[in-house]
């Protein structure tokens, strides 16, 4: 679905409609950007279940009218009782599915906290509304069809996702009407009792009992010690805005390197690149250097001592286009220094970008990591796990290694926009590890000149290597096309060494993008065609 709208006064966007609604009616009725945000990323665990869940995780920024912007990461670690000798023992590499998968959830903690630092609105009002959803029912979107399609065979092995969406064997289709009586208590007693009804009441034990039955080590003490972190974001400048990001875990930090590498190409080539013309091929070398990088030095927080000022140096970005222009092809793998370690393999998340009119602006992105995440739902609750541990390594000297207490580098990275100071967009997109090249393509045709909505339409090509994994000797030089990507730029992107695999225009695996941005003193929104949303002004 398309969707663009011009405003002075607020605006949203998310992946589907009724999100987007729901948020548009907490506007209208006075209430801020955060208690718009928080009621949109609630609905959205009713009605994209494939993508997001109370059982998973939350990454956000906020940006105030004074030009201040907080990170909120909610992500959530590894059980204390970690065993990662014991692990190695039974695994190559960590499981995609299953309850080992599973690391704290941080979503709830996560809204409670920016409810009540930045809201206006209670958080049991956005739980409410969900609550309403899952109980009326929400017809299937095509974006949960297509998926519960592709992931018949996990919903088929565990009982709780097999008796939600499953009919005598067969995916529920899309238009057909799903409801949630399970989640819907669930989202009543969050209501009345607050999250610490998860984190160390009835609901957080009955999920933890369905996960021990499973093996996971997760207890009471992992669920009670969560805390949501509210840390400084990082920047960079590109084309004469700065870009904001989550620090580590979130591999924002390289999607801020990138875009300082092509800023210092573009210095030297004295003009403005673009992705869809033969510099594709220089911006993929750009990107997949990038990604390269990060599935090596990228892992918890406490593991990144100068690993931000190396990422981004401006020497650091001068060296890489130096590099690149110098070189036909390849990318820069020795540009930093790092040991070898397994990356994640693809991701499901959603994006809610607002603003309020008054100067208060939100990008929040929560996911399940895979689509349904860990394969788990508990069927007290009728919560779907996420499998965000998925993402660590079984290597012990890789900085993202599983251990007790530990967090895994993470996918989601929210990004708002500053000029002079002042806040002026927030972008947000699915796209698991492909969100940094999502986020490049989008920023370069925005800083190019182009409207919000022909930038999140704009045909998109994707790195292979984004989720295909890093398990070989070197980056993958595969990239996912469109079909409507432009010739020059496909000719750019194999003459600089890549390989193409056509895709569908519009193929949501190329990411599902969110953007609100001040245009000409107004806002601006568009919702990407690629998934269920739409974009709202009032």
């Amino acid at each position: 679905m398309t969707s663009t709208e011009t405003s002075p006064r607020w605006a949203v966007a998310t992946p589907h409609g009724a999100a987007s609604d729901v948020a548009g009616q907490v506007l209208r009725g006075g209430g801020n950007a955060v208690d718009a945000a928080l009621a949109a990323a609630a609905a959205l665990t009713v009605v994209y279940p494939n993508q997001c869940s109370i059982g998973g995780d939350q990454i956000a920024l906020v940006g105030l009218a004074d030009g201040s912007v907080h990170c909120v990461d909610g992500s959530g670690a590894a059980a204390l009782a970690t065993d990662l000798p014991d692990v190695r023992a039974r695994y190559d590499q960590m499981p995609v599915g299953g309850s080992l998968a599973v690391t704290v959830p941080g979503v709830l903690h996560a809204w409670d906290t920016m409810a009540r630092q930045w809201g206006t609105r209670r958080l049991a009002d956005a739980l409410d509304t969900a609550r309403s959803i899952a109980e009326a029912g929400v017809p299937v979107a095509a974006g949960l069809a297509r998926d519960l399609v592709a992931e018949r065979d996990r919903l088929l092995a565990d009982p709780g996702l097999g008796q939600l969406f499953l009919q005598d064997g067969l995916p529920l289709v899309e238009g057909h009407p799903l409801r949630q009586p399970a989640l819907a208590r669930t989202l009543q007693l969050l209501r009345d009792e607050g999250v610490s009804a998860f984190y160390g009441g009835q609901v957080g034990a009955a999920v933890l009992n369905t996960l021990g039955q499973q093996g996971s080590a997760l207890c009471a003490e992992d669920l009670l010690r969560h805390r949501t972190r509210v840390v400084a974001p990082l920047s960079a400048t590109f084309r004469g805005h700065e870009y904001l990001t989550a620090p580590p875990s979130s591999q924002g930090i390289f999607f801020l390197g990138g875009l300082q590498a092509l800023a210092a190409l573009e210095r030297r080539l004295g003009r403005l690149l673009d992705p869809l013309a033969h510099d594709a091929g220089l911006v993929a070398r750009v990107l997949s250097t990038m990604a390269w990088h990060r599935d090596r030095l990228l892992g918890d927080p406490t593991q990144g001592a100068g690993l931000v000022d190396e990422v981004l140096s401006p020497s650091t970005a001068d060296d890489l286009a130096e590099r690149l222009l110098s070189t036909p092809t390849g990318v820069g793998t020795d540009v930093l220094d790092a040991p070898h370690a397994q990356g994640p393999r693809s991701g499901d998340t959603v994006a809610v970008v607002v603003a309020d009119g008054r100067g208060q602006w939100v990008s929040l992105i929560q996911s399940t990591f895979h689509a349904f995440g860990a394969g788990i739902l508990d069927p007290e609750t009728g919560i779907i796990l996420h499998n965000r541990g998925a993402s660590f390594s079984l290597d012990p000297l890789s900085p993202n290694r599983l251990g007790p207490g530990r967090v895994p580098m993470h996918t989601l990275m929210p990004v708002l926009v500053r000029h002079d100071g002042e806040v002026i967009g927030s972008h947000g997109t699915m796209g698991g590890r492909a969100q940094p090249q999502v986020h490049t393509h989008v920023a370069m045709h925005l800083e190019a000149g182009r409207s919000a909505q022909d930038a999140v339409s704009m045909p998109r090509w994707i790195l292979g290597a984004m989720e295909a994994g890093v398990d070989g000797p070197a980056p993958s030089l595969t990239v996912k096309v469109e079909q409507d990507v432009p010739a020059p730029a496909l000719a750019g992107l194999q003459a600089a060494g890549f390989g193409a695999s056509e895709l569908p225009a519009h193929d949501d695996g190329t990411g599902h993008f969110q953007v609100v941005r001040v245009v000409d003193g107004d806002l601006a929104c568009a919702s990407d065609p690629r998934a269920d949303g739409s974009a709202i002004v009032g």
